[in-house]
């Protein structure tokens, strides 16, 4: 009986327990709150520096840099007469060079585009394709003047050949295109081009005699050139004159 008797006690604490639990003390239920509070001011926190971190993604995003356009791009015109001027120094692109890259940096940064990698490789595929029509232009221009071009003196030649690619503050007869120009001519010679015209091939060819006399370092090399194209000149018009006889 004395075991019977103490069920109640026992039933008595047990729903006291689950009163406890159901109906916590003031002081635990704000603890609770409080730590449910600042959770979530952390979450609001780490929420707000995600939606920074997306929107600066979205600044650095290729659909954002493709946004730049050379032919609406308030740098078109500044930056042809750059590469026309280029060209008439080295009918060949020299992307890898500092004036290039310096010049490119200057053209983006009107407009606000410095920094932006992909504005920067469109310059280059412009460029690469600007060269090429420049290069097709000047051949057909050789071709239309090749009977005049071995009898002009050194100067007159610069200047008709190069003049339309200079820039306006710019002196076309200096000494890059006056090297140019003895190039030109010393190649059209060696070639026969004066006779047959000129080959599919022909701005291989001109590359490699290019490079060829670059590197050779041998002193006064352009003063020798220079005079081997002024007795060419000379003897063409000779023969220019004696066939008018």
């Amino acid at each position: 009986m004395d075991s019977q008797e103490t069920i109640p006690e026992t039933e008595s604490l047990a729903g006291g327990s689950q009163d406890l639990f159901l109906n916590p003390p003031a002081s635990v239920r704000n603890d609770r709150t409080d730590e449910i509070i600042r959770k979530l001011d952390k979450l609001t926190g780490d929420v707000a520096l995600l939606r920074r971190e997306v929107a600066e993604l979205r600044g650095k995003s290729p659909a954002s840099a493709k946004a730049f356009n050379i032919n609406t791009a308030s740098c078109k015109r500044r930056f042809n007469l750059y590469l026309r001027s280029r060209f008439s120094c080295r009918p060949w692109l020299e992307v890898k060079s500092d004036d290039f890259k310096n010049e490119v940096h200057t053209c983006l940064a009107m407009d606000d585009m410095r920094t932006n990698p992909a504005a920067f490789q469109g310059m280059v595929s412009h460029s690469l394709h600007k060269f090429t029509e420049l290069r097709n232009q000047f051949r057909r221009k050789i071709l239309a003047d090749k009977q005049s071009i071995p009898c002009k003196g050194l100067g007159e030649l610069c200047y008709d050949i190069f003049h339309s690619y200079s820039k306006a503050d710019e002196c076309t007869l200096s000494q890059e295109r006056m090297h140019a120009t003895i190039l030109l001519r010393h190649f059209l010679h060696k070639k026969r081009y004066f006779n047959d015209g000129t080959s599919a091939s022909f701005w291989a060819e001109f590359r490699s005699f290019w490079e060829e006399i670059e590197k050779d370092g041998r002193p006064q090399k352009w003063e020798r050139l220079e005079e081997i194209d002024k007795r060419r000149t000379e003897r063409a018009r000779e023969n220019s004159g004696n066939t008018e006889e």
